[in-house]
Parts: C-alpha cells; sequence; structure tokens
C-alpha cells in the first residue's frame, strides 16, 4: 500500500471529493490523506454534488494543514496537489516521498455568480477530479510510475 496526501487550498472541496474517489476505487493500491494550506469548513455545495454521486462527505476528518503534517514528520509516498501553481510551490517535500502530481483545477468557491452557476461549476470540478483520480489509478496498475515499484 502507498500513503497519499491529498493537498488543496483550504482543505474544504477539491481534496475531499479527491480523497472520496481515491478511497472508493483505489482502496486496494492507496491509503489516502487530506490537507490544506489553509484549512477551513468543508465547502456545503461539494457535500450536496458528493452526495449526487452517492458519497456521505458529512463526517469528513476535521481540517488539516499540510505544514502540520509536515512539522510531525509525516511520510508519504505520493503527494498529490489541487490548488494553484503558486501554492504547488509552496507545499514541502516530505519524507519519503517518491512522486508529486499536481492536478489544477479552479475553485468554484470564486464563483460570484448565482448558486445555480456555482453548484454547475462545483460539478463540473468534481466531474474533472473524478477522472483524475481514475486516470491516476489506472497509470499506476499499468505500471506508469515506476519510480512506485
Amino acid at each position: 500500500m502507498l500513503d497519499v496526501l491529498i493537498v488543496s487550498d483550504y482543505n474544504f472541496g477539491k481534496n475531499m471529493i479527491a480523497k472520496a474517489y481515491l478511497k472508493a476505487l483505489g482502496s486496494d493500491y492507496f491509503t489516502v490523506e487530506c490537507a490544506g494550506f489553509e484549512p477551513g469548513p468543508l465547502n456545503p455545495l461539494v457535500t450536496i454534488i458528493m452526495k449526487l454521486d452517492g458519497f456521505d462527505l458529512s463526517n469528513c476528518d476535521s481540517p488539516c494543514s499540510v505544514f502540520d503534517l509536515f512539522e510531525k514528520g509525516k511520510r508519504y509516498d505520493i503527494v498529490i496537489t489541487i490548488c494553484s501553481k503558486r501554492l504547488d510551490e509552496k507545499c514541502p517535500d516530505f519524507p519519503g516521498q517518491l512522486l508529486r502530481l499536481h492536478w489544477g483545477h479552479s475553485d468554484p468557491d470564486k464563483i460570484v455568480e448565482s448558486r445555480i452557476d456555482r453548484i454547475q461549476q462545483t460539478r463540473i470540478m468534481r466531474d474533472g477530479i473524478k477522472t483524475e483520480v481514475i486516470n491516476f489509478i489506472k497509470a499506476y496498475r499499468e505500471g506508469e510510475f515506476s519510480e512506485l515499484r
């Protein structure tokens, strides 16, 4: 089993989506944790959108800082950042880290239009992250990450 850390801006949406899908689809290969650069509460729209796909995120882990995990000496084989490139560059390299991936997805919380627009954009983001997770698992199974073998 490989230990994966998924990091996003605030630990309240994008990484929780990725964690849910990676646990559901890749639990034979990976254990998963989440963190944020500035942890905050779970975005309620993410809870709604994930419930539509069969996931209950109402009992998610409490927010955690990526820097706290680093200071505690946590070890991860894979670190996936789902944030801006600027924040990606600030993410520490963890002990034992073999692979670092960056998945760039916009944050629907920044949308100022109607609630319907935010819900639609959150759904688009969810589907994009789900595709990233599926492709990541497929690439791992097909041996594309030779540094992990």
